[in-house]
């Protein structure tokens, strides 16, 4: 049987060559060299070894220190995957979020600023995600609140956020729109997705989504750049779109659009003049009706893509596994503004595009007034596709 001392020196051993492993697959992702005998030729100065050796000594999965001496021997493509932007959009997101996001002497603005963004960005388990910044848990709790809240706020989120409030704004918008497949006057696209989560153990039946599982509504209205126009999220997966968009503060918006620029949205939604939706396609469809519903559909797809780009790079958002359901809304918006951010500052990357489930939703109910102003209006334009 193997004495004390060894079996110390043959568990730090072990944790040592674990943590170089972790080390050596961090420096190996998106570079260029050729085979991991590449890296050991190149010293053990380059992989940290007094790191590794500390945080054996510790028998911990940890990287000591990881902010400060990792991350800065990340090249340009590897940091922006794993933190979803760029060395210099991320300076400007420092100071752009810098006066709002407080001071905490024992952690910097930068460290606490990439922890949040790892945090939405990975599916890393929260234990795994505090191992690596360094943090405890209830610090990061603490940090992904404040960072989260800070988006909340009004003022704030307009910056990222906001609905065109102008005439030329708004034909600036269509007439992107309109490039694609030539529908005229659109000013956004609408849909709803769903944000899967743990779910509630109180009313969580009405959590649970038409998909079968427990999530969160996220409505969102985009440009033709994929930008989000707005966002709203504040309903369980249980409310269908029509009732989520009634009692969004989008609605009211878009029953004063001037009469001429609309939004598309799928057959969930309720027509009107101002929402338009494709016929229903009850297999008699007119060659003019199926011209209208192809050109609807190719302008229509661009939230889709959308919701596609902002799962891709926050990919937290394909489960969120929070315990208090309350702060779930403020996490979806965050990773929407930040989503607006990037845009802003790197424009698309549609390798990034990770498409969503486009099945049909329940039909809506319309009012009878609505429909009938939203078929007036769908004729006309169905003419104009001729």
């Amino acid at each position: 049987m193997a004495s004390f001392n060894e079996r110390s020196s043959l568990r730090s051993t072990t944790s040592k060559s674990v943590i170089k492993q972790i080390l050596l697959d961090e420096l190996l992702e998106g570079d260029t060299c050729n085979s991991q005998t590449d890296y050991l030729q190149m010293g053990e100065d380059f992989l940290s070894m007094a790191v590794v050796d500390r945080a054996a000594k510790q028998e911990t999965g940890r990287i000591p220190d990881y902010v400060e001496m990792t991350v800065p021997t990340y090249s340009d493509p590897m940091f922006r995957s794993h933190f979803r932007m760029t060395r210099t959009s991320l300076n400007e997101l420092i100071d752009f979020i810098g006066p709002k996001f407080g001071s905490m002497k024992s952690v910097s603005l930068e460290k606490r600023t990439l922890a949040c963004i790892w945090y939405l960005g990975n599916m890393e388990t929260f234990r795994g995600f505090a191992d690596r910044f360094g943090i405890s848990k209830g610090t990061l709790h603490f940090l992904l609140s404040q960072f989260s809240n800070m988006f909340k706020d009004h003022i704030f989120l307009q910056n990222l956020i906001s609905w065109p409030t102008t005439e030329e704004k708004l034909k600036e918008i269509s007439e992107k729109f309109s490039q694609r497949a030539g529908f005229p006057n659109v000013v956004g696209a609408i849909d709803g997705t769903y944000v899967p989560i743990s779910g509630p153990s109180e009313h969580r039946d009405s959590y649970i989504c038409r998909k079968g599982f427990p999530a969160m509504q996220l409505q969102g209205v985009c440009d033709s750049q994929l930008k989000f126009l707005d966002v709203f999220c504040a309903y369980p997966g249980s409310v269908h779109d029509a009732r989520v968009y009634r009692n969004s503060p989008l609605f009211e918006v878009v029953q004063n659009l001037q009469a001429n620029f609309h939004l598309l949205g799928d057959s969930a939604y309720p027509m009107s003049t101002n929402l338009l939706t494709p016929y229903r396609d009850n297999g008699h469809l007119t060659l003019e009706e199926k011209r209208f519903n192809n050109s609807h559909s190719s302008t229509r797809v661009d939230i889709e893509r959308t919701f596609g780009l902002l799962k891709g790079k926050f990919r937290k958002l394909k489960f969120l596994d929070m315990r208090n359901v309350e702060d779930i809304p403020s996490i979806i918006i965050t990773c929407c503004a930040l989503h607006n951010f990037i845009l802003m500052h790197e424009g698309l990357d549609e390798s990034e595009v990770d498409m969503e489930d486009t099945s049909v939703s329940v039909q809506s109910e319309n009012d009878v007034q609505d429909i009938v102003s939203g078929a007036e209006k769908r004729r006309d334009i169905m003419a104009l596709l001729l």
